[in-house]
């Protein structure tokens, strides 16, 4: 009996919920105005990436602070991504070719995308939604992407209601908020400067819940005072990590010092020292980035040195104190040389290459093809047929085809 009764248990608890009004995530509300913006983050200070009419759909996942609900990108929304680092993948989509790549909110009002949700890893799929775009002023390109997972965008809590299409109520009048305007684009912030981008910076993608870090969201918890003193810190702190080897720069928890920063930050000046020191970690995190590549095409190049002398040493005829030829086998014409290429070569019994002959100056070959010889003279490798090369000063016939 008492299994039932365990079963039953989260129907119990949801139907408690629902009775006492609280809501579960996600739910779909709908949009009780029209001209209402589509924000990149939650506050007015957040660029809008679109605009919804009275009645649309949003599917809602949280609620945040100051009144505001993160919902799922609405139909038509997308997102930035450097085009240096995707790679077609074929079906439509592409391939993240770098770890941590920023994933920039888009907006359809400018080209602005400071907004960084979500960090991409190496190898996630995308679906790019257009051709990249012409190189931006700071000389990338960029292509629009279908926002990735773990992206939202977020509309004023008063704007949306969960009862609204089925009734026709509406909870706050039209044009009340700060976020409707009669002028279509009247809320739309000036296009700022387009920042350097920070992509495969060794940044860790952040968890959803995370708010974006290009301005405030909450209340200042910081004085004027700690806030410069946090800052200076982790200043201090990236400098003398810098000073040591690239190997043992790590920047996550500087990162989250400058994001955590820059949300507190209640004036431009203090918003503008945070992003400079986030650009900074960025800039230091690309050199890290391609120390790496370069120590990765270093240890490349010697393993591939390493499998090159292997095949050197497995391929050189043996030579030991007690073998008095430089070359042991059957004389043969090589067939249809390469220009250039030696025209004999040494056999073994099953016709196997040991070796390839040229002859000295004075030294005729001819009389003894397809016979068992001991060559004498200067040993050499032959990269291009990957085998032993013999300069051959003094041949002598063996009367026995035993070789050793």
């Amino acid at each position: 009996m008492r299994r039932p009764i365990a079963a039953m248990l989260p129907l119990v608890i949801l139907t408690t919920a629902l009775a006492r009004g609280e809501q579960t995530f996600p739910y779909k509300a709908y949009v009780a105005a029209d001209d209402v913006y589509v924000r990149s983050g939650p506050g007015k200070n957040y660029y809008p990436t679109s605009k919804l009419s009275a009645g649309d759909v949003v599917e809602v996942y949280r609620h945040d602070p100051g009144g505001w609900y993160a919902i799922r990108p609405p139909k038509g929304s997308f997102t930035w991504i450097s085009s240096r680092f995707l790679k077609p993948s074929g079906d439509g989509l592409a391939e993240v070719a770098s770890a941590n790549v920023s994933a920039r909110v888009g907006s359809e009002f400018s080209d602005i995308r400071d907004v960084i949700q979500v960090r991409l890893h190496q190898g996630e799929l995308v679906e790019p939604l257009e051709a990249p775009a012409a190189a931006a002023a700071d000389g990338q390109t960029w292509t629009k992407i279908s926002p990735p997972s773990g992206e939202f965008r977020w509309v004023y809590g008063k704007l949306v209601d969960p009862d609204y299409a089925a009734d026709g109520s509406r909870k706050v009048a039209e044009n009340t908020s700060p976020l409707v305007s009669p002028a279509p684009a009247s809320d739309v912030e000036p296009a700022r400067p387009i920042p350097r981008d920070g992509d495969g910076d060794g940044r860790r993608r952040g968890p959803a819940k995370s708010p974006p870090a290009a301005s405030s969201p909450g209340p200042r918890t910081l004085s004027a005072d700690e806030f410069q003193k946090r800052l200076e810190d982790a200043d201090m702190e990236l400098s003398i990590m810098v000073a040591e080897e690239p190997t043992v720069w790590t920047f996550d928890e500087l990162v989250l010092e400058a994001e955590s920063l820059m949300a507190q930050a209640e004036t431009a000046v203090e918003r503008g020292r945070a992003r400079l020191l986030l650009n900074k970690i960025d800039r230091f995190a690309d050199i890290r980035q391609r120390y790496d590549a370069v120590n990765g095409m270093l240890a490349d190049t010697d393993r591939r040195n390493e499998q090159l002398a292997s095949l050197r040493r497995d391929a050189a005829e043996p030579s030991t104190p007690s073998d008095r030829f430089d070359g042991r086998g059957r004389l043969t014409r090589v067939v249809s040389p390469k220009q250039g290429a030696p025209r004999y070569a040494l056999v073994d019994e099953s016709g196997k290459v040991r070796c390839y002959v040229s002859p000295a100056p004075g030294v005729n070959l001819r009389h003894y093809e397809q016979r068992w010889v001991g060559v004498n003279g200067v040993r050499g490798y032959m990269p291009e047929q990957q085998a032993a090369h013999v300069m051959a000063k003094h041949i002598s016939v063996l009367e026995s085809p035993t070789l050793r």
